[in-house]
Parts: structure tokens; C-alpha cells; sequence
């Protein structure tokens, strides 16, 4: 699998780097996720936060995609992935219930 990462200048190296080990460690021992990209951007809506951050994901014929929005970058960051990790889990759940009927 490959990580993409755009406009994501503020975010340090370090938090950089966790995000990737827990991408890189949901996608190990599977092929489905191919090409993953992160991309932020801001957001005008006052109520949502002052950023975006939208990961969308190629899963073998499926596109997952997951955006949050926080009062800063990081925690928008942390919080799309959150939302990534749960969309993989519960396509591998559909797909092991498809191969179990």
C-alpha cells in the first residue's frame, strides 16, 4: 500500500510517522488496500473547525473514504483516521460474512 500525503506541511514527523505504522499495520497481512491518500484543507464552516482532512482509499473495487474536521490539523488528523480504520473493519467484516454464507 501506498501513503499520499498532501497539504500536510504542519503536521511534525513524528505524528507523520504514527499515522503511517498504523496505516501501514492495518493494511499488513492484506491486500485489499492499494493507494491511500490524505490531503487537508481548510474548512470556512465555523461550527466543524478551522480544518479538513479527507483520506480516501483504493480497497480492491471499492473507494473508502473518511473526512473529520478539527479546531487544528492534528486533531483532524487523528480523527479521520479513526474514521478510516473503522470503514476497513467493517468492509473486511462485510466481505467475511459474504465468504461464510
Amino acid at each position: 500500500m501506498e501513503i499520499h500525503w498532501r497539504n500536510m506541511e504542519e503536521i511534525e514527523a513524528a505524528q507523520r510517522e504514527t499515522v503511517e505504522r498504523r496505516l501501514l499495520a492495518l493494511a499488513d497481512g492484506h491486500t485489499d488496500l492499494i493507494d491511500l491518500r490524505i490531503a487537508a484543507k481548510p474548512n470556512n464552516h465555523h461550527r466543524h473547525g478551522a480544518q479538513e482532512v479527507h483520506i480516501t482509499c483504493q480497497a480492491r473495487g471499492k473507494e473508502l473514504v473518511a473526512t473529520r474536521t478539527g479546531a487544528d490539523l492534528g486533531q483532524a488528523l487523528h480523527d479521520a483516521v479513526d474514521a478510516f480504520v473503522n470503514e476497513v473493519r467493517r468492509l473486511r467484516d462485510r466481505r467475511s460474512d459474504h465468504r461464510s454464507a
